[in-house]
């Protein structure tokens, strides 16, 4: 297991005189996927913050999960066996309620949570959404072959789960997903634990303009849970309805995706029915692009809702990552704010939110206005965070979390349209960022170092220098896991 030990200081006067504030960011990074695998991408990462077992998912050639019991210091890996093979991958995972057994045995063990890992099926039924779940640390895997299921196919499922607080057999269990026809959005429910799911509810139909603007050509970006209320809410990006049936529905995302959505529903009833009502949270007009992939959002302990995406409003190549807030259930939002000051190129943003008004941020970062491949452009993970979100402006601390280059080249961001397009899409589409038990981040993304087109494998990094996202938290507990 290769391990990466860093101590990086970012002291520069510019970025203090900005309100980016500067920070020495101290943590370590950790190789999660094994040697053998050389094109593992699209890391997903959930904190159990009972015990803080770090848990990982990502693709390499199917799904794979990993646990750590040690603060993300060590890995072990915890395959998902199926009768049906490994899946295609796009995966997600969360941690859920407390087993459901009060003495081990039977693939359960008592005193942990259950852990939920979705993806796209490859069998029985191809292109549809498999939920895999584990009650005994990944030892044993339970499978549903029939979670979110679409006659037009599904692409891209993300996962969100409210955790009850008696038994993971009553967690209410989410799965957003867009369609390959009409390009809905839609999300199943589960009130059982993810045994059973209702039918896919399109969050689209209560707003008429959020309809017709999103006809054929989305990206759903997400799907979070209020901790407090069980309150579910869906982000999505999109263009307008003349580029969409004009320039390509679905999958060749070669026009511009200027808008921004965020649809509320109330926690899924007992027939497991979503009822929706969907907000604009920014369109930056045609000339302007967020689908440097994903518009990301999160929602903290007091119900606050934040949206953060890329988007190039300075000039036509200058994409930073904006951040806006809702204060009142997604239904307006504030003017978006840049998080970064350095200029280059920033993508692939995705947050966590802690206490009240305190948020964590991972993106990518490379000095150079226009990426490419020829240039050999470097690129490293930034770190950034706010403890005061819900400000008219926010100040944002910066820092790096990769302990170097961890890619050069260009990035593709066209999805699956990059292999007719020729562009370099090494990384894949996405990273990811939760906060762990003593208020620290863990962020997880795709390294490939200084090769272009080289092998890529999964890192892990906690970064403890930065202010706790959960006010009271313990900081000791921070990057430590039950058998730290």
């Amino acid at each position: 297991m290769r391990r990466r030990w860093w101590i990086v200081m970012a002291l520069t006067l510019s970025a203090a005189l900005s309100g980016q504030a500067a920070y020495a960011a101290t943590g370590f990074t950790t190789q999660v996927s094994p040697a053998s695998q050389t094109n593992a991408t699209e890391p997903s990462v959930a904190i159990d913050r009972s015990d803080g077992t770090v848990w990982v998912a990502w693709q390499a050639s199917g799904r794979h999960v990993a646990r750590s019991d040690d603060g993300g210091r060590t890995f072990v890996q915890t395959p998902i066996k199926s009768v049906f093979g490994n899946d295609v991958g796009d995966v997600d995972i969360r941690v859920g309620g407390p087993t459901p057994c009060a003495v081990a045995g039977g693939g359960c063990t008592p005193g942990t949570r259950r852990v939920y890992v979705t993806s796209l099926e490859r069998l029985p039924l191809p292109l549809q959404t498999h939920l895999a779940f584990s009650d005994d640390r990944g030892t044993t895997w339970t499978e549903n072959n029939v979670a979110a299921i679409n006659p037009s196919l599904i692409d891209r499922p993300w996962l969100a789960v409210y955790p009850s607080t008696l038994s993971a057999k009553q967690d209410q269990v989410y799965i957003v997903y867009h369609d390959f026809s009409v390009s809905q959005i839609n999300v199943a429910a589960s009130n059982d634990g993810g045994h059973t799911f209702g039918p896919s509810v399109d969050v689209l139909g209560s707003n008429g303009m959020a309809f017709a603007n999103s006809f054929c050509n989305t990206i759903p970006s997400g799907i979070e849970v209020d901790p407090g209320t069980g309150e579910v809410y869906v982000e999505w990006i999109t263009a307008d309805p003349v580029a969409n049936t004009t320039q390509g529905c679905n999958i060749t995302q070669i026009q511009n995706f200027h808008q921004v959505w965020v649809a509320h529903s109330a926690p899924a009833d007992p027939a497991t029915l979503t009822v929706w009502d969907a907000h604009m949270v920014f369109d930056g007009g045609p000339n302007t692009n967020t689908d440097d992939i994903f518009a990301t959002l999160a929602v903290d302990s007091a119900g606050n809702v934040y949206s953060v995406f890329p988007d190039n409003l300075r000039s036509s190549v200058n994409f930073d990552i904006w951040f806006s807030h809702s204060i009142n259930k997604a239904q307006t939002w504030s003017n978006p704010v840049a998080v970064n000051s350095d200029g280059g190129t920033n993508f692939f943003p995705w947050i966590a939110a802690g206490s009240a008004g305190r948020v964590d941020f991972i993106y990518l970062h490379t000095p150079d206005l226009t990426p490419s491949d020829a240039k050999l452009s470097p690129w490293t993970t930034k770190f950034a965070q706010t403890t005061n979100g819900t400000a008219a402006v926010p100040k944002f601390a910066v820092t790096s979390a990769s302990s170097g280059i961890m890619h050069v080249g260009g990035i593709c961001t066209n999805g699956i349209f990059c292999s007719v397009t020729t562009g370099n899409r090494d990384l894949a589409d996405s990273i990811s960022i939760a906060i762990d038990r003593g208020g620290s981040a863990a962020l997880v993304w795709t390294d490939q170092g200084t090769v272009l087109h080289g092998p890529t494998d999964i890192t892990y990094g906690c970064v403890t220098s930065q202010q706790t996202a959960v006010v009271g938290a313990t900081p000791g507990l921070s990057c430590k896991g039950p058998a730290s």
